[in-house]
């Protein structure tokens, strides 16, 4: 466990080491008076990322960094257990290729499961592209999303996609930031003009352009959009497994659901590259593409902010990894594993990029019990 100590605030990182990066824009965090009455819990999957670290949590009152929540909103991991005993892996192969939409590839006519969402609801709407969030749902994505088969303790077929709000989330993200960064430029210049020499002048000057943050009727339009944009990610992941499992002739025993990049409203709690940890929740903490995933069981324990890491969290960069790693050795450590994915494209995804399980598993143990690990047999994962 690390403490870092900022002039407003402390975050607790449990972790065994960070990063210099991820380390200085906690500190950044505690530097600024607007989180001063935050709780601020860092997991151990904590790793450098725009605006501020992978595996950031914390409680919010009156105001929100889209930033901080992430241009992925509610991006998660849907998981079915399936009665079926084998699974002709170059039939689904061909599936995933014919059919969902990878990368930045979306469909040519709307999935039918448009209509459970209406994307006209956001505030937003005048603001980002529905035409092409319409035609998204049912698409996979590239970077760490995935499709993947594994077998669990006893043997059973698992499936998961990992998948998110796609592009019409990053719009909406980026549109509240952009939107939070202007108003508080605004407030800059008109107490500049008043020549004003507050308190409250010197905080907001001190708020970097990556954590400018929305209030007011900004934050109630945001929180209204972040929720349409978290059903629609639910939804896509939902479009992509109905799609497998119809077109497999699967048939599913048990199913759960996986989200991080979001806030908990009930509990006012950010979670940033982290899951909900409450008490009895089921969630999948998926390691790397060769050791596969952990189901876990929360605690509930609230020091933790009721939260868990939402993956392994990386070592090295993408750009690190690409320089670093060699195709040879990513090929062999994916030698058990049916991939038609493995190749330079997706190197920046290789296990040697992530920490490692046995590191997750023990860091995880005051706030998740594992009940299982999911071992993957085939996996598709695009390039971004």
């Amino acid at each position: 466990m690390i403490e870092i100590k900022g002039k407003h605030n402390r975050a607790v990182c449990y972790a065994d080491d960070l990063e210099k990066t991820a380390k200085d824009q906690i500190t950044t965090l505690c530097d600024l008076e607007i989180f001063s009455d935050s709780k601020i819990r860092i997991m151990p999957d904590v790793h450098a990322g725009a605006g501020c670290t992978i595996g950031t949590t914390m409680t919010i009152n009156y105001i929100v960094v889209p930033n901080m929540v992430g241009v992925d909103i509610g991006c998660g991991i849907e998981t079915v257990k399936i009665e079926n005993k084998t699974i002709d892996f170059d039939k689904l192969d061909y599936l995933v290729r014919r059919e969902i939409p990878s990368g930045r590839d979306i469909r040519k006519t709307p999935h039918e499961s448009n209509k459970e969402i209406d994307l006209s609801m956001l505030k937003c709407k005048d603001n980002v592209d529905l035409h092409r969030g319409r035609l998204s749902i049912g698409t996979l994505g590239g970077g760490n999303h995935f499709i993947e088969v594994g077998k669990d303790k006893e043997g059973k077929l698992n499936i998961a996609v990992h998948s998110g709000s796609r592009n019409i989330g990053f719009q909406v993200a980026r549109y509240y930031q952009n939107a939070g960064f202007r108003v508080l430029k605004n407030k800059i210049k008109s107490y500049s003009k008043a020549k004003t020499k507050s308190s409250k002048n010197k905080m907001l000057n001190n708020i970097p352009k990556d954590l400018a943050f929305v209030e007011g009727e900004l934050f109630h339009d945001y929180l209204n959009d972040m929720g349409i944009m978290q059903k629609y990610a639910d939804i896509n992941r939902k479009a992509i497994m109905s799609i497998i499992i119809e077109k497999m002739n699967l048939k599913p025993v048990d199913r759960f659901s996986t989200i991080h990049n979001y806030i908990d409203i009930e509990n006012m709690i950010l979670r940033k590259g982290a899951v909900s940890a409450k008490l009895n929740e089921k969630f999948l903490v998926p390691i790397n593409m060769r050791d596969g995933s952990l189901v876990c069981i929360g605690k509930g324990n609230s020091d933790w902010n009721y939260s868990a890491p939402h993956g392994a969290g990386r070592v090295l960069s993408r750009t690190q990894a690409f320089k670093n790693l060699s195709l040879k050795d990513y090929k062999s450590e994916m030698s058990s594993v049916y991939s038609t994915t493995v190749g330079q494209d997706t190197l920046d995804e290789a296990p040697m990029a992530y920490k490692s399980m046995e590191y997750i598993s023990r860091m995880i143990e005051p706030t998740a019990e594992i009940i299982d690990r999911i071992v993957p047999i085939y996996n598709f994962k695009a390039a971004e």
